[in-house]
């Protein structure tokens, strides 16, 4: 063996790592029934009312990201330990539902003032026409 081996071998957090990493693969199983649980309690609330439950979506989402952690860290993606080690992630609102609805708001048009029209013509009428046949004789 070289030395390189040897000394992997022998550090103490090569072993350490050994531990966390089953430590975190059961609690990766143990999260995996719950997701199953909550999987199941949100079908069964969504086909009975319709919408599933609010403050488990927001449980979900962060039991989503330690999940997302413990692969990371199973994988040497990462050396930042997980809950129970680190803090459990924060939850997340559900993500914005878009409605089955939509509601068109106008704005008001503003209306130009009217312009002042120019006065008309006058017709003549038939006195007009008499009064100028008058004056010509």
């Amino acid at each position: 063996m070289t030395d390189n081996v040897k000394d992997n071998v022998k550090s103490k957090s090569t072993w350490t790592r050994l531990l966390f990493i089953i430590l975190y693969a059961i609690t990766y199983r143990v999260a995996s029934a719950v997701l199953f649980a909550i999987t199941i309690i949100q079908f069964i609330k969504a086909l009975i009312t319709g919408e599933p439950f609010a403050q488990l979506q927001a449980f979900g989402g962060s039991l989503a990201e330690y999940n997302k952690e413990v692969v990371a860290y199973l994988s040497y993606q990462s050396d930042k330990k997980p809950f129970p080690v680190g803090p459990w992630p924060p939850q997340t609102p559900p993500a914005a539902k878009a409605a089955d609805e939509v509601i068109i708001v106008a704005e008001p048009v503003e209306k130009e003032p009217k312009k002042p029209r120019a006065p008309r013509a006058k017709k003549p009428s038939k006195d007009d026409k008499d009064d100028g046949a008058a004056e010509k004789a």
